[in-house]
């Protein structure tokens, strides 16, 4: 009987064991210390009322046309894809230490999606977007660029 007692004790030793292994959190190796939370930072309409002139076209292609990409009351819109249809939709920006990154999707009911990520260095917004459309048999992806500056 002592000789099951014993294995029964060495069981629940290795299971104790086990469970606190596994159940203490353990901080991720990437994962930022409190002096890096600054690095990135969520700021809302922090483009609001700034204006970008600039030329645009399909990657890896030369300008196709001018286009004027505004920012306004959290709300980003592309005047060239507004005379196409697409609607205005709201923008997400961060800050950190390589400039003022947003994010934005803009909709038309005809002619699909079209999801923008730029970032602002000083005066030069650089851009890349994305124009989706699911057909009944395919669906059009294009890839976009736009190289703007802030219109005074």
């Amino acid at each position: 009987m002592s000789q099951n007692a014993s294995w029964l004790k060495i069981i629940a030793s290795c299971f104790a064991v086990g469970v606190t292994v596994f159940l203490i959190p353990m901080p991720a190796p990437c994962e930022k210390n409190e002096s890096d939370a600054h690095d990135n930072l969520a700021v809302a309409h922090i483009l609001d009322g700034k204006k970008f002139i600039g030329q645009t076209g399909e990657k890896g292609k030369k300008a196709h046309h001018e286009d004027i990409l505004s920012f306004n009351d959290g709300i980003f819109t592309s005047a060239a894809c507004s005379q196409s249809g697409f609607g205005s939709g709201p923008y997400t920006a961060i800050i950190d230490t390589d400039g003022i990154h947003f994010k934005a999707e803009i909709l038309s009911p005809d002619h699909g999606m079209l999801a923008w990520k730029g970032t602002l260095r000083g005066d030069t917004l650089d851009v890349t977007y994305t124009w989706n459309k699911k057909r009944w048999f395919w669906t059009i992806f294009r890839q976009y660029w736009f190289k703007g500056l802030l219109a005074e």
